[in-house]
């Protein structure tokens, strides 16, 4: 057996090293999605986002905690940032503190839900919800 000359040996083993970044060819259903979230014009820190989908076999929902600014980004997983394409339900939640005080989020944006969101590839799926109390 002949030797490789050297720079075809270079071009393959640079070939092999690019095989893992090319991926399937096979896009993503799981997209980023971040946003802002205020009651009656101040941030809900602490408070959960749920976006839960609407259509198809998975009923896999996406959360995530706003923080001081208002700001929230989606997980689909504790190692997956992002939701499911398509569209969504979107609850926001607020679980009790430990000295038993709670904000008040009326039903119609978490329990009785008239909320939802398009998780699109187009787009920069960015979700504000701007609620009131009254």
């Amino acid at each position: 057996m002949r030797p490789m000359p050297n720079c075809l040996l270079k071009l393959l083993i640079g070939l092999l090293m690019l095989a893992p970044l090319s991926g399937c060819g096979k896009e993503s259903n799981v997209l980023p999605v971040t946003g802002k979230v205020t009651l009656d014009g101040k941030p809900l820190v602490g408070a959960t986002v749920n976006f839960t989908p609407v259509d198809g076999p998975q009923r896999t929902t996406a959360r995530g905690t706003i923080d001081e600014a208002g700001q929230y980004e989606l997980r689909l997983t504790s190692q997956q940032k992002g939701a499911l394409l398509g569209k969504h339900l979107v609850q926001i939640r607020f679980a009790p503190t430990g000295d038993n005080t709670t904000m008040k989020i009326p039903a119609k944006f978490n329990r009785k839900s008239e909320l939802y969101a398009e998780v699109t590839r187009e787009g920069t799926n960015s979700f504000d919800f701007d609620l009131t109390s009254r």
